[in-house]
Parts: structure tokens; sequence; C-alpha cells
């Protein structure tokens, strides 16, 4: 445990990207959009920024937070992305954004309201709550956008090449990226890190590259208990969809043994993770490793799909399996579900 607090400590945003704080204005509310841009390092070289070069410029990659996420919380993923060639552009959810008084009363109680999947009530309202949500993440996303392609004044854009822009999300923004995905069709791929594609239009199918890395499945005997785990049954429901997305759209969905949802974030280098050992629970996968994983497969995912297109991720590591080969391993009847979702 102390080697992995002392571990922990020293993994931090890499120094071959640059980071920015931005206000972008949105042309469609005439309001403004905080939001952290990282680059790489080097500058770009200036034949990629010439008119008409925009395909020798840097793809663009947004990233979409967890359920009341902040566009900070995963600098070290967001930082080896940027290094890898890409600009990409962080925002924060949605409940922190000013209440706008056109908004339906109905959809400013879910954008304000914590997840929550504790009752029967959270879980049957969940398709409603994922809808309305979704949406709104994927109307901000929209407007972010549109205020990037409109130009903004500042150098932490130069060269951004707006004909490749993919979009990842952590959690909740895991759900948005797979609905921006399903509708938006200039975006080039999309990333779900621990999120859901369940009550999305994504859960019919995709067209479009798309890339989904999940936490470990629980065991058999841990599924049940006593009371109803309403999470799990929105886990399990989520992992049909996922075999779905697998084998009619070619997704790349794959889980990760050892890890927890907080691991896609930068949770994952907190000094006191160790506080969550337990001596009766699963081995936990160390930070390096789980560090090692998401950068390799996101960042050949994106490379693949938006730089030098046709190289589909690898999977080298032993913790890492596709969702196909999970299901063999899964007991057959009642399946109450596993990811989590917020």
């Amino acid at each position: 445990m102390w080697a992995e607090r002392r571990a922990s400590s020293v993994i931090k945003p890499t120094d071959q990207a640059r980071v920015g704080e931005v206000v972008l204005t949105d042309p469609t509310q005439e309001t403004e959009i905080a939001v952290r841009i990282w680059r790489p390092s080097q500058p770009v070289p200036r034949d990629a920024v010439k008119a008409g070069a925009s395909d020798r410029g840097l793809p663009l990659v947004i990233y979409v937070p967890s359920w009341g996420g902040r566009r900070s919380e995963n600098d070290v993923l967001l930082s080896t992305i940027a290094s890898a060639g890409f600009i990409v552009v962080a925002m924060d959810d949605i409940s922190h954004d000013r209440p706008d008084p056109a908004t339906d009363a109905a959809d400013e109680t879910v954008r304000l309201a914590p997840f929550s999947m504790q009752t029967a009530q959270d879980y049957a309202s969940f398709p409603t709550t994922s809808e309305r949500r979704t949406r709104l993440g994927y109307d901000k996303l929209q407007r972010v956008l549109a205020a990037l392609r409109g130009g903004q004044p500042t150098t932490m854009l130069e060269g951004a090449d707006f004909s490749r822009i993919a979009v990842v999300g952590y959690s909740f923004g895991g759900a948005v990226a797979a609905r921006a995905l399903a509708l938006d069709k200039r975006l080039a791929a999309g990333v779900d890190l621990d999120g859901w594609v369940i009550h999305t239009p994504a859960a019919v199918g995709l067209k479009r590259p798309f890339l989904a890395v999940y936490a470990s499945l629980p065991s058999s005997e841990r599924t049940w208990s006593h009371r109803p785990n309403y999470e799990t049954k929105i886990g399990w429901e989520d992992f049909g969809c996922l075999l779905a997305l697998a084998r009619s759209s070619g997704s790349d969905v794959f889980m990760v043994d050892g890890a927890r949802h907080s691991d896609f974030s930068d949770q994952l280098y907190t000094e006191d993770r160790w506080r969550d050992w337990r001596p009766w629970a699963p081995r936990r996968i160390a930070p390096e490793r789980m560090h090692a994983i998401i950068d390799t497969l996101l960042v050949q995912f994106l490379v693949g799909h938006l730089i030098q297109r046709g190289s589909p991720p690898r999977t080298t590591f032993a913790e890492v399996r596709s969702v196909t080969e999970i299901e063999g391993l899964i007991p057959s009847g009642p399946r109450p579900g596993a990811s989590s979702a917020n």
C-alpha cells in the first residue's frame, strides 16, 4: 500500500503538453463557456496552419466530464492525448452552468440533481433521467463546438483541424459521447470511459468508430445481496448494449480487471486511494498499470482513427479483455448488472 501511495504521487500531467484556461463565447446563447485546453508543447509546423491545409493540422478532442465533474478531473490522461498530436478541449459538467430562464423546469431539475441510484424509484426513472441529462450534455457539447468553429482569440487553438473531431467522456460524459457519436455526423470517433450507452441513441447501433473501456465486472458471488443493487442492475442492462455494439457495429469494447469506476479519472493518483482497500475485496489494479492501460488504449484508438487511419487498438495487457470474452465467464440466469453510472 505504501508503495502504491508513493508511486501515485509522482504520476502527473506530461511535460510534452501545455495547458491553458480559455473562456469561449457561445454564439447561440451569447454566454461564456470556460474550458481547459491542452495541446502539444512543440509548436505546430507553419504549413499546418496555412489556409487550405486543414488536413495537416491537429485533430480536435472534446472532453466531457462526469456527472458534476470539472474540466480538470482528468488532466493526466488529457495531457497524454495532447502530447500524441491533438488539441484537447475540456469543459465542466452542465450542473456548473448558469441557469437558463428558457429551460424546461424538468430539465433544470435533472441538470442540478446529484446522481442517485439507491431506490426503486431512481431505477424506474433512470431511462427518463438519462435521456434528459445526456440531451442537455449533448446540447452543451454542440455549443462548445459552435464556439470553437466560430473562432476564438487564443493561440491554444492554432492549427486545429475541425474536419477531424473526436469526443471523449468519463462516466456521465461517456454517455454523452455515445449520444453525440450517434447524432452528430461531423464527429469522427467517440470514447466512453466507464459510462453507459443504454437509454441513449447509441444503444441501437453506431456507424462510426467507438471505444468503450469499463471497470471489471463483480464475481457472481458478489452480485446478489440482501437488498437490491439498482446501480448493478443498470450495469448489466448496459452490458447487453455493449455486447450488441461490439457485434453489430464493430465497436471496440474492453473491460479492465481490478479497475474501479474512479480509476478512470485523476482520482487514480490520489494518495488516499489506499483507504479503499479491504482484505476481502478483489485485488485492485496498481495506478501505474491502469495509467499505462488507459493511455495506450485511448492513444492507439484516437491516432488510429484521426491521424493514421486503419490501426485499431491492440490489447497487450493481461488485465484487459474484450466484452465478448467476459460474456463467456458470466453464469447464466438473472443478471443484476455491474458498471458505475455517475
